[in-house]
């Protein structure tokens, strides 16, 4: 391979980063320095694509940081370009700032990884795929504390590559709150009971359909009863969470191309922001009925 840009004493060190990133992650149709859009400042050293429908960038460089990583994060992220950046760095002595780019790297969602004489890699973080990196990151002060968890987990799963499984486990946490919450105040005797209406069985708070659960509470809740305990409720606020009972099908169709893939990211990332913000807003609304401490 003729390298017009990288200079000679990285072109082994670039070699070895093809052979390992096609080994263990399946990249495939490598191009070198090639832009992956116009305007953007850098020409990844390699460029790939994966089975997922992200683009790959490889930048082999001698250390982890630059102003121009980090132009191209931004832009890329404004862009919603569903790339996953990488820098590929030789096995030399750490300069000074090493740890502080490593550290800026990571916090850019770059990953970094250092690629050894003998073929060997030590990776030392994973990129965040830049279609995702310009997520609404939580607010953990806004979340109560043995909540947090299950919160952060989602975030991390979304930004980890996987959005689809991060919008699932943000909108089940939804889902099940607001089943504990509809079970309680109908037992609690907070919902109106139309004549001749049925007794609600236990399973329809915990396997009956979301949806239906949620249009039954909207109907029959008691809206000034939770009002004593909750002054801001509104029934909005089932309005919203049923606007969120199809998130299986929004998850359940896997992209094949760059297209897709930026188009789906983009669409996810508003899905997992706006469950999020209803989820914390259901934490207030559960908060004094004692059912999140």
């Amino acid at each position: 391979m003729t390298y017009i840009i990288l200079g000679q004493s990285l072109h082994d060190v670039a070699d070895r980063a093809k052979s390992y990133f096609a080994q263990h992650y399946g990249a495939k149709g490598f191009k070198c320095e090639t832009s992956i859009d116009d305007g953007l400042p850098l020409k990844p050293t390699w460029l790939a694509t994966l089975s997922t429908g992200y683009y790959v960038g490889i930048e082999v460089r001698e250390t982890p940081f630059s102003n121009s990583l980090y132009e191209f994060v931004s832009k890329s992220a404004t862009r919603a370009l569903p790339i996953q950046l990488w820098v590929a760095v030789p096995p030399t002595a750490a300069a000074p700032t090493f740890n502080a780019e490593l550290k800026q790297a990571r916090e850019c969602g770059i990953g970094v990884a250092q690629i050894n004489d003998d073929g060997s890699v030590h990776e030392f973080h994973r990129p965040v795929p830049l279609s995702l990196f310009g997520l609404k990151k939580t607010t953990l002060e806004s979340v109560p504390k043995n909540r947090r968890e299950e919160v952060k987990n989602a975030e991390s799963t979304f930004l980890d590559g996987s959005p689809g499984q991060g919008c699932q486990a943000i909108s089940q946490s939804l889902e099940e709150l607001t089943r504990i919450f509809a079970e309680h105040t109908y037992s609690k005797g907070l919902w109106k009971h139309p004549a001749g209406t049925p007794a609600l069985k236990a399973r329809f708070f915990h396997t009956d359909s979301w949806a239906t659960m949620l249009e039954t509470m909207e109907v029959r809740i008691d809206v000034g009863k939770i009002k004593a305990k909750v002054p801001t409720f509104s029934k909005q606020s089932i309005v919203k969470a049923r606007g969120h009972t199809d998130w299986r099908n929004a998850v359940s169709h896997q992209p094949t191309n760059f297209k897709q893939r930026k188009e789906r990211d983009a669409k996810l990332r508003t899905m997992f922001e706006s469950t999020r913000d209803l989820l914390i807003e259901w934490y207030e609304i559960a908060k004094p009925f004692k059912l999140i401490k």
